[in-house]
């Protein structure tokens, strides 16, 4: 190859590997660029979502209530209320004045993630109300009374108060939603398909369903987790039932669905959450984040559901009229030291869980689970 020949094809070279550079140069540049914008993106999203969560003071980690507080270190137990308000966006569901809880479940999630327990407590339970803070400032003294009346008493504050007096649980997170709040959620969500085994019609909820599938938007689905006189046996505790079928279909629906996978819906949902609930100050929408990515990775039947357990769901109390629900303290606490000790057992079957009994004399067993997530009967 002639000299010109080998010095225009060098220059060539030389000049191809200088765009090279370049472009490489340009390219990493470009990739330094979008990993700060997108730093910069997921670190305003969250301060966004956790900016709009409206926060109280209510955790008592000190409280002399709480079982074993060493075993209960690292505990992940979040208190979740429904509240019955009929203040502001939520006045179109009555004029009852004051605001009780009216649901209430209790969430546990084992250390390894790979369970977790939902209790609910029903509202009408005859219960020890510890010393409270009134809603007026002035301390309230221990007493009996339903339930769900430490919350008209003393708030969120003293629900959880009540919440350890009862189980000696500790409550590490507190989520409280009102029906307006609810309403918004789930239509962020989508919708939620609940399976009526016969027709129903509720004169005071106004719920109609057919039998077989019905797909419930957030007005529908406020209707049927409120749902109570007209349907099912008519009690409370038959409604729990339901609110925890509810529960299971959207833990079902959320796992096998694109929510997640999906920015546009999973902003819209991120977005209607945090601006409906209220929490503790110490949780953090990493911490619902968490939870979220801690459900969504869970085998549905290792959700599972409990009742508080039940002597007497027609209790008179001495002084009172009957229809309080009588709490069974030794089944209960059977129930609530393996959430303490963390000794739920698993089966490889797909049987629920059920609780190791601890702490007990006698032969108290073990209580045994309404159901679990992945349970799809259509029974109410």
């Amino acid at each position: 190859m002639p000299p010109a020949d080998r010095l225009t094809c060098a220059s060539r070279s030389s000049g191809r590997r200088s765009v090279l550079r370049r472009a490489l140069r340009v390219g990493l540049s470009f990739a330094a660029l979008l990993g700060v914008t997108s730093a910069a993106l997921i670190g305003y999203a969250y301060a966004k979502y956790d900016g709009q969560i409206h926060r109280i003071d209510v955790l008592q980690t000190k409280d002399p209530s709480i079982r074993k507080p060493e075993a209960q270190a690292h505990a992940t137990n979040f208190l979740i209320i429904g509240s019955d308000s009929r203040q502001g966006a939520n006045s179109g569901y009555g004029h009852v004045a004051g605001e009780r809880s009216d649901t209430t479940i209790l969430i546990h999630l084992a250390p390894n993630h790979r369970r977790a327990t939902v209790i609910s407590i029903p509202r009408d339970s005859w219960v020890e109300i510890p010393r409270c803070i009134g809603t007026d400032g002035k301390p309230v003294a221990a007493h009996h009374e339903l339930f769900n009346s430490a919350f008209s008493i003393g708030g969120a504050r003293c629900t959880v108060a009540t919440v350890q007096k009862l189980t000696g649980i500790a409550v590490t997170h507190y989520l409280q939603i009102d029906f307006a709040g609810f309403k918004k959620v789930v239509n962020a969500l989508g919708t939620v398909t609940i399976c009526s085994p016969e027709p129903v019609y509720d004169q005071n909820t106004k719920l109609r369903l057919h039998k077989g599938n019905n797909t419930l938007d957030g007005s529908d689905a406020l209707r049927y987790v409120r749902a109570r006189e007209e349907i099912g046996d008519g009690s409370d505790l038959g409604r729990i039932k339901r609110q925890q079928q509810f529960l299971g279909v959207v833990l079902r629906q959320a796992m096998r669905g694109t929510l997640l996978n999906n920015p546009s819906r999973l902003t819209g949902f991120l977005d209607a959450t945090t601006k409906s609930i209220t929490a503790d100050d110490h949780t953090s929408f990493g911490d619902l984040r968490n939870l979220a990515s801690s459900l969504h990775g869970l085998n549905p039947k290792r959700v599972v559901f409990y009742t508080a357990p039940i002597a007497d769901q027609d209790y008179a109390p001495p002084g009172y009229s009957g229809g309080k629900v009588l709490l069974d303290a030794r089944k209960g606490a059977v129930l609530y030291g393996s959430i303490i000790n963390d000794t739920t057992t698993v089966s490889s079957t797909s049987k629920p869980p059920t609780p190791t009994p601890t702490n007990t004399t006698g032969t108290t067993t073990a209580p045994r689970p309404n159901a679990n997530a992945g349970d799809k009967t259509c029974r109410l």
